[in-house]
Parts: C-alpha cells; structure tokens; sequence
C-alpha cells in the first residue's frame, strides 16, 4: 500500500498532474502602435492586449514567450508591412486594428486562450490552448493530443498526419451536422460540407471551455453574413464516439 502510494506519488511530480493550481495572470502585454498613413493625417493604428501570466513553473515561462514573441512579431513585421500597403491606398481615415482576448480556460491541466482581432467590420478569432502537465508543458495542444489520439512523444510524421487528419475529418462531420441543425442560420447558398476542408481547420481552430473540453468555432462571413463567431462546444468523448 505505502509502495503504491509512494509510486503514485512520483508520477504525479514526473507529469505535473494534480498540485497545480490555476495560474495567476500579471498585467497585460499591451501596446499601440501609430504610423503615419498620409499628409492629411490619416494613421495606421495598431492596438494589442496579450495574456501574461506570473511565474513559477515552466508552462508560465512559455507562455508569456509565445505571446511576447507574437507582439514582437506583429512590431517588427506585420506592422509595418501592412502600414506600407495601406499608405499606397492613401486612406482617407484612420486605418485601426486591435486584439484582444478571453481566458477560456484556466486549470490545473490547461490554460486556454480566445484572441479576438477587429479591423473595422473584420471580426476574426484565433483559440490558443496550453498544456500545464508531463513533457510538453507549456506548449500548445493540438486536437489529436488533447483527444488523446497521439502521445506528447510521438514524432512519427505519418503517424501525426493520419490521426490529424481522423480528427479533423470527424468534427467537421459534427460540425456540419450542427449547421444543418441551426434555426437561426441562414447559409451561404453553395456551402457544403466538402466547403469545410478549405475554411475550418479543427486541429487549431478551437480552444477549451472551463470544463477543458474543446469549442471548435466557423471565423465570421465563413458559413452565413451575420458577422458572428459560431461556436461548436463538442466534447471529448463525443468525438472519440464518433470516430
């Protein structure tokens, strides 16, 4: 019994299950940039809110790197790439995007993360999901991980593939389900479900609920003109049923 409870005890430290506590979020890692546009004053405005979290174990650190590499990014390239673009269309107001985000979910085996980007009537989202526990801490989830469909060692690329591409293959079946199912849609005419394979990307296109199960979601003007996010809140053992 002591042996067990020892052992049990080891491999709870080795994986990162059950100490953890929800992380504590720091300040955000914000900033606006402004760049000239044209003479009359019109500017470029680029404006971001990314999660940081206050350290104390490894997923923490790599967390707040992602999100500080993508701020990093977006000021040395993104930035000013699209200010050049839209200096040459000599706009006649302000050009403005600003991301934001939603804490999804904040447990001891996951923190997930919503970003909302919005540039006048363009409304997309992007679902991060980190793992807190065993050898990939801190490092984002893709859906065959979470469903458990690969282990966080397994680097066979054929392997990767197939079961990528079995899960994806399965939630767009639900998903397309669904749509039919929605009385308050009105699709796009020429919307099949073939249509999904070039738009939906479920083994990214998600993030976790707070009960860590995943919410797979359509980028607005994808299936229907109404300019919202649609959210499919699918669990786990759902689409391991369905496959």
């Amino acid at each position: 019994m002591l042996r067990a409870a020892a052992l049990a005890l080891i491999l709870a430290l080795i994986l990162g299950i059950g100490a953890a506590e929800p992380l504590r979020l720091a300040p955000d890692l914000a900033g606006t940039v402004e760049i000239p546009l044209t003479d009359a004053g019109a500017k470029y405005i680029y404006t971001y809110a990314y999660p940081q979290v206050e350290p104390g174990e490894a997923s923490a650190e790599l967390i707040n790197t992602f999100y500080q590499y993508l701020a990093r990014d977006a000021e040395e390239f993104e930035i000013p790439m699209n200010a050049d673009y839209y200096r040459g269309q000599q706009p006649a107001a302000d050009v403005r995007v600003d991301i934001g985000y939603e804490v999804t979910c904040n447990s001891d085996a996951y923190f997930s993360v919503l970003l909302h980007t919005a540039q006048g009537d363009l409304h997309t989202a992007a679902g991060h999901t980190f793992s807190r526990a065993g050898l990939k801490a801190g490092s984002s989830v893709a859906l065959p991980y979470l469903l458990g469909l690969l282990e966080n060692e397994e680097s066979d690329p054929w392997l990767q593939d197939r079961q990528t591409a079995k899960a994806d293959e399965t939630v767009r079946r639900i998903v397309w389900e669904r749509l039919q199912d929605m009385d308050d849609l009105e699709p796009w005419e020429d919307l099949e479900e073939e249509s999904l394979a070039y738009g939906f990307f479920p083994e990214e296109d998600f993030y976790l609920d707070e009960t860590g199960n995943p919410v797979f979601y359509l980028q607005p003007g994808f299936a229907e003109d109404s300019g919202r996010l649609l959210r499919f809140p699918i669990s786990v053992e759902e689409i391991l049923d369905e496959m």
